[in-house]
């Protein structure tokens, strides 16, 4: 009895005829032109939306770069540009000639260095105004009185001058 179950457990395979639907490999024809046995391809999935490649991080990494740099250098030019908005901010309230030559001075205290400017007065300053923006004339500054309401051509020059003066000491 023994005998019998091993060989119904593993059958030997001399004993057993081959057959053609346990071994699909054998029951292709010989016709190369017979297409009932053609398969379709088989496409790999796409690949995944998540985790991304590596130029993806990279890229990332990339623009956060360029996004801090560029905020940094705003807030630097804001920190290095105060003093400008403050004369501005300065100069909507002047009420006199007197005043608005003061907050010139002071704008450009704090552009320019003390042993520059502290000392400049009359023409040698309004020289230094024209010199530090080419765009603006300051004749306004010699013409009479210092009491006297400043006109629009001397705001104008003056908040340009502020705006747009150049750093470098003539």
């Amino acid at each position: 009895m023994l005998k019998y179950a091993a060989c119904w457990a593993f059958p030997s395979p001399q004993n057993r005829p081959l057959s053609t639907s346990l071994i699909p490999s054998l029951a292709v024809s010989a016709d190369p032109t017979n297409l009932t046995y053609l398969h379709d391809i088989v496409l790999p999935e796409a690949p995944g939306f998540w985790p991304p490649a590596q130029g993806f991080w990279i890229l990332v990494a990339l623009v956060l770069m360029l996004i801090l740099t560029a905020a940094w250098q705003i807030l630097r030019s804001r920190q290095r540009n105060a003093y400008r908005r403050a004369g501005l901010i300065l100069l909507a309230s002047a009420k006199t000639v007197y005043e608005v030559n003061v907050i010139l001075k002071r704008v450009a205290l704090a552009a320019f260095p003390r042993a520059t400017v502290a000392h400049l007065h009359g023409e040698p300053w309004r020289h230094f105004l024209e010199s530090t923006c080419r765009s603006q004339t300051f004749a306004a500054l010699q013409q009479g009185a210092d009491d006297r309401p400043p006109d629009q051509a001397l705001l104008t020059a003056a908040r340009t001058w502020i705006r747009r003066h150049t750093r470098t000491a003539p």
